[in-house]
C-alpha cells in the first residue's frame, strides 16, 4: 500500500461524490491537492489538503467502505499532516457533518465558526460548499507528529 499525489481528477470527483462529499470545485485550477491511498494499484482512499499560510485545510477524507476499519484514514490522516506542516502550517482545521466524533478522538477539538482564521474562512468549502451546521474542528500540528492511536480507525 502507498500513498501518491492523485493526478486524475476524474478518480478524485468520482471518490468524493460516491461520498457525498464536496466536489463541485475540483478542476484544474483547485487549490486543493489529493492524495489516493492505493492497493494492488486501485484506489482505496483518498484524502485533500489546502495550504492557506499558517492555517490548512482537510478537504475529504474518504476510505472505499469495503475497506474501512484496517486504519487507512489514519494513515492518510498522518501523511496530510506532514505535508501541512513542512507546507508552514501549524493547525490544521475541517468541516465535517458525520465525522466529529471520529476526528475528535485522533485529537482534534471543535471550534465556533465565527472563530476560525481568515485563511479558512474564505475558503470555497467554508463559504459555499459545506452547510452552515457542519461542524468546524482544530488540530494543533506538533513539530513531528506522533503516532495516532489504534482506537481510532475509520
Amino acid at each position: 500500500m502507498h500513498i501518491i499525489p492523485a493526478t486524475d481528477l476524474r478518480i478524485v470527483r468520482e471518490m468524493l461524490q460516491a461520498a457525498d462529499l464536496p466536489y463541485e470545485d475540483i478542476d484544474q485550477d483547485s487549490v486543493a491537492r489529493f492524495y489516493l491511498l492505493q492497493e494492488a494499484g486501485q484506489p482505496v482512499a483518498l484524502a485533500g489538503l489546502e495550504l492557506h499560510g499558517d492555517a490548512a485545510l482537510l478537504r475529504s477524507l474518504v476510505v472505499v467502505p469495503a475497506q474501512r476499519g484496517r486504519g487507512l484514514a489514519r494513515q492518510l490522516l498522518d501523511h496530510l499532516c506532514r505535508e501541512a506542516r513542512s507546507g508552514g502550517a501549524s493547525h490544521l482545521y475541517l468541516l465535517t457533518v458525520g465525522a466529529a466524533d471520529y476526528f475528535r478522538r485522533l485529537g482534534f477539538h471543535d471550534l465556533p465558526r465565527d472563530r476560525a482564521p481568515a485563511e479558512i474562512r474564505n475558503t470555497r468549502e467554508f463559504a459555499q460548499l459545506c452547510p452552515q451546521h457542519a461542524d468546524l474542528l482544530c488540530q494543533r500540528l506538533p513539530a513531528k507528529r506522533p503516532p495516532l492511536p489504534e482506537s481510532a480507525n475509520l
